[in-house]
């Protein structure tokens, strides 16, 4: 196999990355300012990214799988390009080791700005929680009040003046 077709899906799968990058950081945007049908939009457009991704991994999988096999190698279940630098020469090697740690860099920033907007959406429900429990009725505990005293089914205690008292 061809150096230049192994970096070609490597440079593929960093673009899309890149894509999926750029998405990630409208996302962060658009839980800032709670702009839900943006939010929709972008969640499609990283679907159909995610998809092209797995597409191109298969590939790239698929050829891997294919110089193993085709130099007496038992492939692993996911086999890796560091199984695959011994094949090629000097500079050969060079060119993947510099695709893949870009592709590592832009998976690292993804990652990183997945969690960032993890924990903003984190927070987004937690402030939804918190807004519904005010809104919700609080019932009246059973143990507060003096003995005797009796509670309307409202919650609210019956006011007793000092005066209302049997002769």
């Amino acid at each position: 196999m061809r150096v230049d077709r192994m970096v070609g899906l490597l440079s593929d799968l960093h673009s899309q990355h890149k894509l999926l990058l750029e998405i990630s950081v409208e996302k962060t945007e658009a839980l800032k300012k709670n702009d839900i049908t943006v939010l929709d939009k972008l969640l499609s457009e990283e679907n159909k990214c995610l998809q092209t991704i797995e597409r191109i991994e298969n590939e790239r999988i698929r050829e891997v799988e294919t110089l193993l096999n085709a130099q007496g190698i038992v492939v692993d279940e996911n086999p890796s390009l560091a199984q695959l630098l011994r094949f090629y020469d000097h500079e050969g090697q060079a060119k993947l080791i510099h695709a893949q740690n870009q592709l590592r860099q832009t998976i690292q920033e993804l990652q990183e700005q997945n969690e960032l907007n993890h924990e903003l959406t984190r927070q987004s429900l937690q402030f939804v929680n918190a807004s519904l429990s005010l809104m919700e009725p609080k019932k009246p505990t059973a143990n507060y009040g003096r003995p005797g005293q009796t509670t309307q089914q409202n919650g609210y205690q019956k006011s007793r003046s000092i005066f209302d008292s049997k002769a």
